[in-house]
C-alpha cells in the first residue's frame, strides 16, 4: 500500500483513539506537538498559583485568558490576557517581605504586608507543527510567544518533542524552553535568561480521563545568554485531565525538590533546606486549565 494510504488509515484511527475534545492537553505546564485543525477556535482559562516560601505567607496567582485559533493544518496561534495578584508578608529567608514577581521599591517597608493587583501583559502564542505525533514516528513542533506589558517584556521559545504509544493512550512529552526577560523590579530593571527542560508522561486510563506526571529543571542566567549562571531548581508533580465533547479540564501540581543550587553568593543566601526561595521560586505550584471549543 502507498505511504499516503497508510497515513490516511492512521489519521482515521487517531480520531477514534484520541481524547474526546480536540485541542485539549493532559499536561499542566508542558505543551504538546498537536495543533488545532484549521478553522477551529477555543477559549481557555488558566489559573496558575505559586504558594509558600521558607516562612511567613506568600501567594502569587497568575490568570491567563486565551483565545486560540487553528490557522492551517500545521499552524495555530493564540492571544493571552495575563493578570496577576500577589499577597506576601515576611516570607523572605531573612524575615522581610518579597518574593517572585513583586515590584517592591526602595521606599517600601519590607516588614509590612505587600499586595499587588494588575493586568500584567498581552501574549501572542505561535505553534508550528513540523511532524504530527499521530502519524509520524515522533511529533515535533516549534513554539514562540512574545509578551508585552508596561513593566515586563518576554520572549519564550520552545522545542516540543512528543511520542505517542499504546494506540495513543500513552503520551511521552518533552519541552526545551528558553525565555528572554526584561522586568521592572521596583526601582531596578532586571534582564535575565531562563532555561527550562521539562519532561512529562500521561496515560489515558479510562474514557475521557488521563493521569500523568511532570518534571521540570529550571536554570536562570543573568543578562541575555548563558554566560552568568544564577541558580538551578527541580520540580515534580502529578496531573489529571478530563475531556468531554464540548469542554475539557486539566489540574496539575508540582513541588520543589531538594536539589537546588546557587551559583552566586546572593543566590546561595536564599537557599533553605536545599530549596531556593527569595525572588526566584516557591515550594508549591498549582494550575487549573479549562477549555471550550466554539
Amino acid at each position: 500500500m502507498a505511504r499516503s494510504g497508510w497515513r490516511s488509515i492512521l489519521v482515521v484511527t487517531s480520531f477514534v483513539t484520541a481524547p474526546a475534545c480536540a485541542g485539549d492537553s493532559p499536561f499542566g505546564w508542558l505543551y504538546p506537538a498537536d495543533v488545532h485543525p484549521a478553522g477551529t477556535r477555543e477559549i481557555e482559562q488558566h489559573i496558575d498559583q505559586q504558594r509558600t516560601q521558607s516562612q511567613g505567607f506568600y501567594r502569587n496567582t497568575l490568570s491567563r485568558t486565551e483565545f486560540e485559533f487553528g490557522v492551517t493544518p500545521r499552524y495555530q496561534t493564540s492571544v493571552y490576557l495575563n493578570a496577576r495578584a500577589i499577597d506576601a508578608f515576611r516570607n523572605g529567608a531573612d524575615g522581610t517581605t518579597g518574593g517572585p514577581n513583586t515590584d517592591i521599591s526602595d521606599r517600601f517597608d519590607q516588614n509590612s504586608h505587600y499586595r499587588l493587583r494588575r493586568l500584567e501583559s498581552v501574549s501572542w502564542e505561535n505553534i508550528y507543527q513540523v511532524y504530527n505525533p499521530l502519524v509520524d514516528p515522533i511529533g515535533v513542533a516549534l513554539y514562540a510567544e512574545p509578551s508585552w506589558g508596561p513593566r515586563n517584556k518576554e520572549l519564550e521559545l520552545r522545542l516540543i518533542l512528543q511520542k505517542n504509544l499504546l494506540d495513543d493512550r500513552l503520551i511521552l512529552l518533552s519541552n526545551i524552553e528558553t525565555d528572554l526577560e526584561r522586568n521592572n523590579r521596583g526601582d531596578d530593571i532586571e534582564k535575565a535568561t531562563e532555561l527550562n527542560v521539562q519532561f512529562g508522561a500521561s496515560y489515558r486510563f479510562a474514557n475521557n480521563w488521563s493521569a500523568g506526571v511532570e518534571l521540570r529543571n529550571h536554570r536562570e542566567y543573568e543578562g541575555y545568554g548563558y554566560a552568568k549562571p544564577q541558580h538551578s531548581a527541580w520540580f515534580f508533580g502529578p496531573s489529571l485531565h478530563y475531556a468531554a465533547q464540548r469542554w475539557w479540564m486539566t489540574v496539575a501540581f508540582r513541588h520543589q525538590l531538594k536539589h537546588a543550587a546557587g551559583f552566586t553568593d546572593e543566590q546561595r543566601e536564599v537557599i533553605r533546606d536545599h530549596r531556593i526561595f527569595g525572588d526566584e521560586h516557591t515550594l508549591n505550584q498549582f494550575i487549573v486549565k479549562v477549555g471550550f471549543p466554539f
